[in-house]
């Protein structure tokens, strides 16, 4: 959704400037500081057993829900927009989905810090850095222009009593040990996005943000910006966390319930107080072209984290290969 705001002083388009918290005039240069982003106001919790019936639908504008018919990413868009472009595949095949499409608005964003040029440069010197790629790749890879999008995030909060029991090495040899362990679960982050989330690599990047930084929702800071809507509803983002969430918790566990290494402890998770909030957050996407081939690689908006798919060359493997055993 691209919030269309006029600048005060000339009347031209102000979009969102990544890492100044602003939002800056193309035509005359005038900044206008955007005061959610830079207050200290936490992101609220939501209820997750009473999310429909609290859940804001309120994005500051009236929104629509337009789908790509190339990719089929679903986007969101001001209603007084007449046409788009898909970012996660450059396509302008995108048209109005079902009107009664439930929209609900996110709570809070992470707005961009990383700008498009250092995102380029980030790219470049990742890119020189794959081990196993072909040696021209970071001079012939067609880079095409970054596109910066939001894309959905549920983040969890939850109570969680752990009963564990296994086996651990020590000093004074194998021990066994179980018990009962009480442990806040804070911001367990789930991608709310199929396009992303079905890539482990581009998923890496859009769950490593730090979200104590979050800010309370504005449209402002997605002028300029599209925003993806959310694949993976809340319900569903929960329900598919489960074994992410139980290395998670057994991990957590083994640390705090020994000084010793676990050879198989298992855990049992009873939760509690479960809440949540709907961020969306901020991503480069690009893709390039080698050897008629494309490859998408994903930055992240706020760190600069990225990653992505390249090509792989066996002669460069080989020659690494060589050069090790010589």
């Amino acid at each position: 959704m691209e919030n269309g705001r006029k600048c005060p002083s000339c009347g031209g388009t102000m979009i969102f400037e990544p890492g100044w918290d602003s939002l800056l005039c193309q035509s005359c240069g005038y900044k206008e500081i955007i005061p959610e982003l830079v207050s200290k106001i936490p992101v609220q919790e939501m209820d997750f057993l009473t999310a429909q019936n609290t859940a804001s639908h309120d994005w500051g504008m009236e929104a629509k829900v337009v789908q790509c018919r190339h990719c089929g990413a679903q986007t969101i868009q001001n209603k007084l927009q007449l046409s788009g472009l898909c970012p996660f595949c450059g396509s302008t095949t995108v048209e109005t989905a079902d009107p009664e499409k439930d929209i609900m608005a996110p709570n809070g964003i992470i707005p961009f810090k990383i700008t498009e040029k250092r995102a380029f440069y980030i790219f470049k010197e990742w890119i020189k850095d794959r081990s196993l790629a072909p040696g021209k790749l970071a001079a012939n890879a067609d880079l095409k222009k970054f596109y910066g999008i939001y894309v959905p995030l549920f983040t969890f909060d939850v109570l969680t009593v752990n009963r564990y029991t296994g086996k651990y090495n020590t000093a004074e040899g194998l021990r066994f040990k179980s018990g009962k362990y009480q442990f806040q679960v804070d911001d367990f982050p789930v991608v709310a996005s199929r396009q992303l989330s079905s890539d482990r690599l581009l998923q890496s990047v859009v769950k490593d943000y730090w979200t104590k930084e979050a800010r309370p929702y504005t449209p402002d800071a997605l002028a300029g910006f599209p925003c993806e809507h959310y694949s993976i509803g809340l319900k569903e983002a929960w329900n598919s966390s489960g074994e992410e969430l139980y290395k998670y918790l057994k991990r957590e566990t083994e640390n705090h319930e020994s000084k010793g290494t676990y050879l198989d402890a298992e855990i049992a998770t009873d939760y509690f107080d479960l809440k949540y909030k709907y961020l969306i957050v901020p991503v480069w996407l690009n893709s390039f072209e080698y050897d008629n081939r494309l490859y998408t690689v994903v930055i992240n908006g706020q760190t600069g984290k990225i990653n992505g798919q390249w090509p792989k060359s066996f002669g460069t493997f080989l020659l690494k290969a060589v050069d090790l055993l010589l």
